[in-house]
């Protein structure tokens, strides 16, 4: 079975932080340009190496769901090139949260915190003590006491409808989970 997203992730800000990238390797190709050798082509080589890594890194992060279903198991990325395995039957639901987007607040802007976002929260079954508790970036989200929590600010946008249809797919993956079991039993 091949794996189907259900959960993408949001694309407009690695667009931005590409293109902070960007100018950083552009910035770097004028070095090389105008110095043909000494500390500026050093320097603008490494700020080419830099700005391109990044952006291969960029692609690589925009290109990565937050959450995915294949072969009886969520994914779940929360930063890591490698998603985290849960077992889809101890999956119990998926809600809508609020917490805060961990987005660095403009020098310019009277808040003094981080303004808040959606999330997703995934609630897990109690009884699944195997999964209560991961250490995950804390940009991408928290997974605490058998919940995992899903910024929205790294994901697409979160809303009522994205909330609906994720429950939907989760009991109907549920319900031919049964139904295997009730073939292979019969």
């Amino acid at each position: 079975m091949s794996r189907e997203v259900w959960l993408r992730p949001n694309r407009r800000i690695f667009v931005v932080a590409s293109g902070g990238l960007a100018l950083v390797a552009a910035g770097g190709i004028m070095l090389l340009v105008m110095a043909s050798h000494g500390g500026l082509f050093a320097l603008g080589c490494a700020m080419l190496g830099l700005g391109l890594l990044g952006i291969a890194a960029m692609i690589q992060s925009a290109l990565q769901p937050r959450l995915a279903y294949e072969n009886g198991e969520l994914l779940v990325f929360l930063g890591s090139a490698r998603p985290y395995r849960v077992p889809i039957e101890v999956v119990e639901c998926f809600f809508l949260g609020q917490g805060p987007s961990l987005l660095s607040v403009s020098m310019f802007s009277r808040q003094s915190e981080s303004p808040e976002s959606s999330t997703i929260v995934v609630r897990l079954a109690e009884s699944a003590e195997q999964w209560k508790h991961f250490e995950v970036r804390p940009d991408h989200g928290l997974w605490c006491d058998g919940y995992i929590t899903i910024r929205g600010t790294l994901c697409e946008p979160i809303n009522a409808d994205r909330l609906k249809e994720l429950n939907h797919r989760l009991v109907q993956v549920h319900r031919e989970q049964r139904q295997q079991q009730d073939q292979e039993t019969a």
